[in-house]
C-alpha cells in the first residue's frame, strides 16, 4: 500500500495542517495516488483561491502574493493529472457557479435592453469571471486576470504544451511574460483594437502542469535555464517510481468522497478570505501579513546563511541562479500555510508564525531536491560519454593538476582534451568550481535519478 511508503517519500506531509494531513492520506490510500502529487497540487489550488487578498511582508517595501509555478514530473502511468485534477476540482465548482450567475445577469440585462426598460441604459454588461484557464494568448490572459483581479490559474496536463507557444509572439514572448508575472510586474494590454485598455498592477498568477521525466531534457535546456525561468518552478518529483496497486476495499469510493467534500470546505473557506478595505477610498486592498518576532528571525536567519555561502564564491559564473528565488519561494509557501492553518481552524490569520515558516523551509528543500536530482538524471543523459569516464575516475574534489594526470595516464588524451571534458562536466553541472584551479563533483541527492 501507498500508505506504508509514506515515511519513506521524503514528502514533509507534517507541516500542512493536521485536518490537511488526514484528507491527503485518505486520497492516497484511496486514490492511489503519490502523496507528492496530492499535496502539492492542494497547495497550488489553496493559492489560486486565496490570490492577492493576503499577502506576505518580507522587508522594507517588498511584500508578494502567494503565486507559485509547480510542475508534477514522473514517469507514463504515475499518476500525476488525477490527483491535480482532484485538488481543482472544487474551484472548477466555484467557477461553474461564477457562469450560472453570469448567465442569470446576462438574461436580465438583454431584457432590459431588449424592452427598453427605464434604467437599462445605466445597467452594466456583466463580466464572466474565471479563475482557471487552460488554453490562452497573452491577450486572453490579461483580459481574464482583469476580469478577475483576484487572480488566475495556469492549468496545463502536459506543461510544455504551454511552453512550447513561448516564441510564437515575436517581440513579445509569452516567456518573457510569465517571468515578468512570477515578480509581481504589472500587466496591461493596451493595443488600439481594444475598446478599453486593460491594465493589472498586482498579478497573481498560478501555473501548475505535468510533464514525463524524459522529457525534462527540454525543460532544462539553456532556453529556460538562461532566462531564469525554471529557477521560479517548484519541482515535485517523487523518489519511488512504483505505481501503486489498485486496492480491492468496498469503501475506498466512499472515503475518497467523503476527502473530496472535506477539501471543497477547506477551498470554500479560503474562498470565503476577504480583501481589506482602505481608510480612505473604502478599495479593495490586500491584507499584508508580517512575521511575527520568531518567524522572522528564523527566516532572515536562513536567508543570510545563504547570502554568506553566495558571497563566499569569487566566479560569477559559479553562482547558482536558483538559490536567489528561494526567499521569495519560501515566504509565499509559509503564506498559503499560515492560510491554511487558519481556515483549518489550527491556527490565527494575524501575522507568519514561526510553524509557517519552518514547514515553507522544509517545502522548498524538498522540491529543491526534486530539482537537483532531476538535474542528476539529465545531467547523465546529456554530457558525453568521454568526460562522464574521467569523472568517475576522479576523487570528490580534485584540482586540474590531477585531472590532467589522470586523462593521459588512463584515457590516452591531451591536456587540452583534459581541460574541454571538465568545461563539458561543468556545463552539464556534474562538477563545480570550488576555487581557482580546484573541482568537486556535485552531490546529488540519492534516488532513482538515472530513469529514462
Amino acid at each position: 500500500m501507498e500508505a506504508e511508503s509514506l515515511a519513506d517519500s521524503g514528502f514533509p506531509l507534517e507541516v500542512f495542517p493536521q485536518k490537511m494531513q488526514s484528507i491527503i492520506i485518505d486520497m492516497v490510500v484511496h486514490g492511489n495516488f503519490k502523496v507528492d502529487y496530492v499535496a502539492m497540487s492542494m497547495l497550488s489550488a489553496a493559492s489560486a483561491a486565496l490570490g492577492n487578498t493576503y499577502r506576505i511582508h518580507v522587508k522594507q517595501d517588498w511584500d508578494t502574493n502567494a503565486a507559485l509555478y509547480i510542475i508534477l514530473v514522473g514517469r507514463p502511468g504515475m499518476g500525476k493529472t488525477p490527483p491535480l485534477q482532484l485538488a481543482y476540482k472544487p474551484i472548477r465548482e466555484y467557477e461553474r457557479k461564477l457562469f450560472d450567475k453570469f448567465c442569470h445577469e446576462l438574461d436580465l440585462y438583454e431584457a432590459a435592453c431588449a424592452t427598453k426598460e427605464s434604467g437599462s441604459k445605466e445597467m452594466k454588461k456583466p463580466i464572466l469571471k474565471r479563475v482557471t484557464l487552460d488554453d490562452f494568448t497573452l491577450e486572453a490572459l490579461v483580459l481574464e486576470h482583469y476580469n478577475n483581479l483576484r487572480g488566475i490559474a495556469i492549468n496545463y496536463d502536459e506543461i510544455l504544451g504551454l511552453l512550447a507557444n513561448t516564441d510564437r509572439y515575436g517581440k513579445n514572448p509569452m516567456l518573457e511574460r510569465l517571468l515578468s508575472i512570477w515578480s509581481g510586474c504589472h500587466l496591461e494590454n493596451t493595443r488600439v483594437k481594444n475598446d478599453r485598455p486593460q491594465r493589472v498592477e498586482e498579478p497573481c498568477v498560478n501555473i501548475i502542469g505535468t510533464t514525463q521525466t524524459k522529457r525534462m531534457k527540454e525543460l532544462m535546456a539553456s532556453k529556460f535555464m538562461d532566462t531564469g525561468f525554471l529557477d521560479r518552478i517548484l519541482v515535485v518529483y517523487p523518489k519511488s517510481k512504483k505505481v501503486p496497486h489498485w486496492l480491492d476495499e468496498e469503501d475506498s469510493h466512499v472515503r475518497q468522497s467523503e476527502a473530496s467534500r472535506k477539501w471543497a470546505d477547506i477551498i470554500g473557506k479560503i474562498f470565503g478570505l476577504d480583501y481589506a478595505r482602505c481608510n480612505d477610498t473604502n478599495e479593495c486592498c490586500p491584507n499584508i501579513l508580517y512575521m511575527d518576532k520568531d518567524a522572522h528571525s528564523l527566516f532572515f536567519g536562513w536567508w543570510n546563511r545563504n547570502v554568506d555561502a553566495i558571497n563566499a564564491i569569487e566566479d560569477d559564473e559559479d553562482v547558482e541562479t536558483r538559490v536567489m528565488k528561494h526567499n521569495t519561494h519560501v515566504a509565499r509557501i509559509a503564506l498559503l500555510l499560515q492560510a491554511l492553518r487558519y481556515v483549518c481552524g489550527e491556527s490565527h490569520l494575524q501575522s507568519i508564525d514561526v510553524d509557517s515558516i519552518e514547514g515553507a523551509l522544509r517545502l522548498n528543500e524538498y522540491c529543491e531536491n526534486c530539482y537537483q536530482r532531476c538535474r542528476a538524471f539529465v545531467a547523465e543523459d546529456t554530457c558525453d560519454s568521454m568526460s562522464k569516464e574521467l569523472l568517475y575516475l576522479l576523487e570528490d574534489s580534485f584540482d586540474t593538476k590531477t585531472a590532467i594526470k589522470t586523462g593521459m595516464e588512463n584515457l590516452r588524451v591531451t591536456d587540452r582534451t583534459v581541460m574541454n571534458y571538465i568545461k563539458e562536466l561543468m556545463k552539464s553541472g556534474l562538477i563545480t568550481k570550488a576555487k581557482k584551479g580546484f573541482y568537486e563533483k556535485v552531490k546529488f541527492e540519492t534516488g532513482q535519478a538515472t530513469e529514462t
